[in-house]
């Protein structure tokens, strides 16, 4: 009898439909406010993961901002000496041991240094990372012009944008210059490949792909490789006998200036290029330990919170000085101020809603007050305190609850029309936010969960509060028309 009597009073009042209508109107807006945050937040996300931080970063453990490109904590403004993720091959078995994370992972030196070309200069990060397994974990990154480099080759890779800056091209020679006190360090890398990303972002030329060779050579970086006495060439196995006669090594080096005494002495290459069996390359970076961090991605981002925190634990517990971070914080100071610039953006937006949802609760309130009369009435012919509050109840909710779902309804038809009009972005800001360059909205489950425990709380507001004052006043000053 009690939902008869209230859909009735619903009904019967021309009220209940313009509340209804403003509140579908309100929801709606609020569903595609909600799903443009969502797209901002996951175009960011899907920008970058794919781009160059993958999911997750295991890094050194650090009390300032560290992200990819060393330490960015404010106070110090630019790349501080980075220490190393050890033990490197424990950890990479933990890794591996995870099955959530993908059975490809890319292991990270960073460096900093300035690109000289041609009397041009730019300061430049330089990522040492393995080329075939950073372009199968990052799948926005495509390679347009020339190879891979070939560890040891002291070869780089650069973004399209910066060798048309440059006037680059494939075979080209650079230079990379570091500051070393009053010294300063120059090392050459020839160009090997060009590549792009399916989505630009202006951060993504502040570094370029490098041989970890260059890097680690630049920053002074020595490699702990641990080589066993397997590994060791035959040819070299007597450097580990302690009856070596010191003088012996030099013998065959002296043969070679003695032959060329007459001419020019030939450089050290130039003799081990005449006696390969006698060079020892100690940089296999399939071998190598001496890395600043190593990317991961997983294989559902869903679950990056939880497998960050179970590595976390591990790492502590297992006493390693080592951590697990976000995509967010391994992007650095860029992707934080993109995502302020989002907060921003979305504060405005609920700013605005906010407001109509204040107009939306005042109109529920002021029409349980103007039935104040009506209260007083029924109270004055027995009706209790009891059936009244639930009869407002009920009329409160099922005003709120259909305009939710009328609004629910109409949000997810906007946001399909606005993705099917394919609205192309022309602004670098926006396309960075929404990750694509056209805008693709949708309602996600999550974003209808908020909107019906919104319009609950919307329904619970505007029936208690009026319905505890009225029923506070005399029935009889009620039924006289008191407010």
């Amino acid at each position: 009898m009690i939902f008869k009597l209230a859909f009735r009073n619903i009904i019967s009042k021309k009220s209940s439909y313009i509340i209804i209508l403003f509140i579908a109107f309100s929801v709606s807006l609020f569903c595609v406010a909600n799903a443009v945050f969502d797209s901002t937040e996951e175009g960011i996300q899907s920008t970058f993961v794919s781009s160059f931080t993958g999911d997750l970063v295991i890094r050194p453990l650090s009390k300032g901002q560290m992200s990819l490109f060393g330490d960015e904590t404010p106070v110090t403004g630019s790349l501080t000496k980075l220490e190393r993720v050890v033990p490197y091959n424990d950890i990479v078995n933990l890794l591996g041991q995870n099955k959530e994370i993908k059975s490809v992972i890319v292991p990270q030196v960073t460096g900093v240094a300035s690109l000289d070309v041609a009397g041009k200069r730019k300061t430049m990060y330089l990522f040492g990372v393995n080329p075939q397994d950073y372009f199968s974990l990052m799948t926005s990154v495509h390679l347009l012009e020339g190879r891979f480099f070939n560890a040891g080759q002291k070869e780089v890779m650069i973004p399209k944008n910066l060798a048309d800056d440059f006037k680059l091209s494939i075979g080209d020679e650079v230079q990379f210059t570091i500051s070393d006190g009053p010294y300063f360090k120059i090392r050459k890398a020839s160009v090997s490949g060009i590549y792009e990303y399916d989505i630009h972002n202006v951060m993504f030329d502040r570094f370029l792909l490098c041989d970890p060779v260059v890097v680690r050579d630049l920053m002074d970086i020595v490699d702990s490789s641990i080589i066993s006495d397997d590994q060791i060439d035959e040819n070299i196995s007597f450097l580990l006998d302690d009856e070596l006669d010191l003088d012996s090594l030099f013998d065959s080096y002296s043969d070679q200036l003695s032959e060329n005494l007459s001419g020019e002495l030939l450089s050290d290459e130039e003799i081990f290029a005449q006696n390969p069996e006698e060079s020892l390359t100690l940089d296999n970076d399939n071998e190598s330990t001496s890395w600043n961090y190593i990317i991961c991605k997983l294989n559902n981002s869903i679950n990056t919170k939880v497998v960050i925190t179970q590595l976390n634990i591990q790492f502590r517990s297992l006493g390693w000085p080592v951590q697990a971070t976000d995509w967010r914080h391994a992007a650095g100071s860029t992707a934080l101020y993109l995502n302020w610039l989002r907060l921003l953006l979305n504060i405005g937006i609920a700013i605005i809603l906010v407001a109509g949802f204040i107009i939306v609760n005042n109109t529920l309130v002021i029409n349980v007050l103007d039935r104040t009369r009506e209260i007083g009435t029924l109270r004055a012919i027995g009706a209790k305190k009891r059936f009244i509050s639930a009869q407002c109840m009920l009329e409160t909710f099922m005003m709120t609850i259909t305009g939710g779902i009328l609004g629910t309804l109409l949000g997810i038809l906007m946001t399909r029309i606005i993705t099917a009009l394919n609205i192309q972005l022309t602004n670098q800001f926006l396309i960075q936010l929404f990750g694509t360059e056209s805008i693709n909205i949708y309602v996600t489950g999550g974003n209808v969960l908020k909107l019906f425990i919104l319009v609950v709380l919307l329904g619970v507001i505007g029936w208690i509060y009026p319905v505890v004052n009225s029923l506070k006043v005399d029935p009889v000053k009620a039924m006289q028309g008191a407010k």
